[in-house]
Order: C-alpha cells, then structure tokens, then sequence
C-alpha cells in the first residue's frame, strides 16, 4: 500500500515538474468570461468543440454579442484537400487533408482587442481506388479530428500571456478616458 501511495506521489510530481496539464480548464484574461462566440457555421464541429472548451474553463458563452463583454469571431474555418502523389499503378494516391481556421477578438464596441490571428492543422491520407468509400469516411474523421485540435489550439493561444497582455491592454485604454 506504502509503495503505490509512493508511486502515485511520484508520478503526481513528475506531471506537475514537466508543465503536463489536463485539456480543459484553462485560466483566460477577465474580458473573456463572459463571451460571445461568432462563427459562420454555428452548428459545425469546431463550433460545438470551442464552445465546450470555453465552458470548460468557466466562460459564460452570451446568446448575442450585445450581453457580452468581449466577441470571439471565427474569420475563417476552411478545409482543403491536396493530392500529394500517386503510386506507380495510379490506384494509390496519398492527399494532404488541412483545416485553417483564422479568428479576432473585438470587445462589445467593436475595438478590435486581439486582430487576425490563424491556426492551422494538417494530415496525411492515403487511399486505395477500391477503398474510396472508407477513404471518405476516414477523411472527414481526420478533419473532425483537426477540428478538435485546433479548438485547443485556439484556447491555448487565448490563454497565452501575450493574446491576455493585448486584451487587458485594451480594456484599460477602453477604461481611461
């Protein structure tokens, strides 16, 4: 019993030593607690994926950008598909599957608080001629997937000491006269 409580201990050092933290709660500057988040494709994955994440970290997402202090808007979220090779018979062929997503940050009055910034996320497929079905599915997985990652990505950046320094930056011009 000693040695699990040890090995648990020490395992518990070791995440917290190398900077391991747990996707999820993530510790964002004050303006972005209470957000609203605006997006072409509302219903989309990266939608639903950046609203979870932002729930997570205790954001209070506002059903119109007048309840909210700050807007989150999505500029950009396209995906693109692009053949890479193809094998020696032309049955093979290996595409690169890529989603870029570019997003600003404006605070209710419309003064852009973070401008343009983009993130962008790529995969490598390959498929068989006999297989182009599966291939199908198996693509718009890796692009839910890249969705998924680039939703964190997002948060990470929103949580980075330099996107919170411009926010509160503009928060204290908007709060002095």
């Amino acid at each position: 019993m000693r040695k699990l409580r040890f090995i648990v201990l020490c395992f518990a050092f070791i995440c917290s030593g190398c900077g391991f933290h747990m996707q999820g709660n993530m510790q964002l500057a004050k303006p972005l607690h209470h957000l609203y988040l605006q997006t072409p494709d509302p219903y989309g994955h990266l939608s639903r994926d950046l609203q979870q994440t932002l729930k997570m970290s205790n954001v209070v997402l506002a059903n119109s950008p007048a309840e909210a202090d700050t807007i989150l808007i999505i500029l950009e979220d396209n995906s693109t598909q692009k053949l890479l090779s193809v094998g020696g018979t032309q049955q093979t062929r290996q595409y690169a599957l890529s989603v870029t997503v570019a997003f600003e940050i404006e605070n209710k009055n419309g003064l852009t608080m973070v401008p343009r910034q983009t993130l962008s996320e790529t995969r490598s497929i390959t498929v068989q001629s006999n297989q182009i079905l599966g291939s199908s599915n198996e693509a718009n997985l890796y692009y839910q997937q890249m969705r998924r990652q680039l939703a964190y990505a997002l948060m990470n950046r929103l949580a980075s000491i330099e996107v919170t320094k411009m926010i509160n930056n503009t928060s204290n011009k908007k709060a002095t006269p």
